[in-house]
This record gives C-alpha cells, structure tokens and sequence, in this order.
C-alpha cells in the first residue's frame, strides 16, 4: 500500500471516529443531560439542607508533665473515637455529654510552633500544644473544651506527676513558713532589746529582714503554684465563631453537577455497547 493511499485510509478512519462519536452523543445527550439535572438538584439539595455547617476553632494548652508530640498522641486517640463513633468510650474519656458527641466532626493537635506557621503567633514559643477541632454546633466551645482538659488532667500518669508536685510545693511550702517564724521570732526579739537602737545592732539585723522579704517573697510564688497545681493550662481558649465554614452552594452543584455528567456518559456508554452487541447477534 503507498503511502498516499495508507494516509488516505487513516483520515477515512478519522472522520468515520468523529461521525460516531457525534451519533453516540446524538443518540444518548438526553440520557446524560437527565442524569446532569438531577445530580445537580441533589447537589443543590445537600447543600441547603443536608449539609450542616462546620465551624473551627483551636486552643492552645500547656502541660507540665506531657510533651507536646505526648499530647498530640492523646488527641488523636480521641479523634479516632470520632471517627469510630465509639460515643461510650468518648464520653467515659472526657464525660462530654452523649447529645454534644454527634456535634464534633474532628479532633486536632500539633506542637504549637507548627500551628504558628498557619494560623497565628503566640507569645509563647515553648512545647504549648494547639488543638484544634471542628463543629457543627457553634454553641458548644466550652462543653468540648472542658471535657479535653479533663481528659488530659485525668490521664494516670499525669495525676501521679500532679500529685507529686503538689506534695512537693507543700513540704517546701512548710519549710518556708518554718523559717519565717523563726526570723519572725528573732525580730521581736532584736526588737525587744535593749541595744536596739545600736548602730550596730541595726546595721546586723539589716541582712535578718532582707531575707524575711524574700521568704515571704517564696511563700507567695509557692502559695501561686499550688493554688496552679493542675498539669493542663488553657492559653487560649476556643473562640464562638458565628460563620460556619461550608461549601457554597455553586461549588456543591459543580461538583454534583461534574460527577452526575460523568455518570450519565458511563451508563450512554454501556447502553451503546449493549445496542451494538444485540445488532451484532441479530446479524448472526
């Protein structure tokens, strides 16, 4: 065969391609515009009303006896509770309502110097932990954020490390206040002396209440820790957002819209290729 008449074949081949492809899309554009129309509608359906809202919010925490990747562990456990639905096991963990579970879509963490990176600065760069999570219920931020805390505050290890800290600053406590009323009690009896009013005698008993100002001084920042005794801070709480993230009705009838026309051209397709198949047996 030349050449000529081998390119000739492969344009006839072309244009009979082409005239098919142009039946097949005449023969089934009802099909597959039916099959647009109503993907679109249940895309327009599921956006307005089946589709709920999500709303997202983060807060960041510190903990004296967990690191932050520690923390990000326990998280994640939750989240595969989410995730599972495992609402006994959930609300057992955190003691958050059954009624507030089916409103958390999912549970975040990561080491708050990576969560700067996208959302936001803080002032503290040391291992604070960001934990974010999503919502469907904007008005439950302090329920969800209580029960994350009491979660992590009643992990076995971290009660032992709070237990042990807190028996600590006592004892320091104790001691402190021990030479305080020692001091105390040499003061009034300094005072009480004759030669109080000595020069020297003063210019002594100068170093005796310095160091009664920095034992009070130590009370009171031992008194801070112990009255802050609990592992888990919040440095900064959820915030109430009131505009809920969610797909815009346009993006979810495109989307529907894109997956019903795909759809449509698979089930012409099949259609086509059964009408093919039977005109064959027929022949036969």
């Amino acid at each position: 065969m030349s050449q000529a008449s081998q390119q000739g074949y492969e344009e006839i081949d072309l244009i009979e391609l082409v005239i098919k492809i142009y039946k097949f899309f005449k023969r089934r554009y009802k099909l597959m515009l039916i099959t647009v129309m109503i993907a679109v509608l249940l895309g327009w359906i599921a956006s307005s009303l089946l589709i709920l809202p999500r709303y997202f919010s983060s807060m960041i925490i510190s903990s004296r006896s967990l690191s932050a990747s520690e923390v990000s562990g326990l998280i994640s456990t939750l989240d595969e509770l989410v995730k599972d639905y495992n609402v006994k096991e959930f609300t057992k963990l955190t003691k958050i309502p059954e009624k507030d579970f089916g409103t958390i879509v999912a549970i975040k963490a990561m080491p708050n110097r990576d969560f700067q990176k996208y959302v936001e600065k803080d002032v503290r760069k040391d291992s604070t932990v960001a934990i974010s999570i999503d919502l469907t219920n904007n008005a439950q931020w302090e329920i969800i954020q209580n029960g994350i805390v009491y979660y992590l505050e009643n992990i076995p290890y971290v009660q032992k490390r709070t237990k042990i800290y807190r028996e600590g600053q006592e004892k320091l406590l104790q001691q402190v206040q021990k030479e305080i009323k020692n001091i105390d009690s040499l003061k009034k009896i300094i005072e009480a002396s004759p030669n109080a009013k000595n020069t020297i005698i003063l210019s002594n008993s100068g170093g005796i209440y310095n160091e009664a100002f920095k034992l009070h001084e130590t009370e009171k920042n031992i008194k801070e820790n112990i009255a802050l005794s609990n592992d888990i801070h919040v440095i900064k709480d959820f915030a109430h957002l009131q505009q809920p993230k969610k797909a815009s009705v346009k993006e979810t009838i495109l989307i529907f819209g894109g997956v019903g026309f795909i759809l449509g051209f698979l089930l012409a397709l099949i259609l086509e290729l059964n009408r093919i198949i039977r005109k064959r047996e027929n022949k036969i």
